[in-house]
């Protein structure tokens, strides 16, 4: 029953609709756009790819994730490891849990770095 300011009863007021956020999709600056489409980086693209198929550098398992080398980002400067070697969550051992007990184990980036390119030869 409506009181005499002729509202309805009081109470919690309903919901309204979350509006979603917007996915904000970052400008690329020329500079990108132009190493995007220019032949270095269809280069490192196809390096990546033969790369891929390698075995793991450490192991010799498959399937391979491509891993960029510290240093100049380049995509000419990758090795293949398998994903026990390459990630964090797989603890001791893995690149990304500690890269300086990765290189006193395994050599260091430049050795690794001529491993895998004469595991492509």
């Amino acid at each position: 029953m409506p009181d005499l300011s002729g509202r309805g009863p009081l109470g919690p007021k309903p919901q309204k609709a979350a509006k979603k956020p917007r996915k904000r999709i970052p400008a690329r600056s020329k500079k990108r756009v132009a190493y995007l489409a220019s032949d270095a980086r269809q280069a490192g693209l196809r390096h990546m790819a033969r790369v891929k198929v390698c075995p793991c550098l450490v192991c010799g398992a498959r399937p391979v994730e491509v891993h960029h080398m510290p240093g100049p980002r380049d995509d000419m400067r990758v090795i293949a490891l398998c994903p026990r070697h390459h990630r964090r969550e797989f603890g001791p051992g893995a690149f990304h849990y500690s890269p300086k007990a990765f290189y006193a184990t395994h050599g260091s980036a430049e050795e690794l770095l001529a491993r895998q390119r004469a595991l492509l030869e």
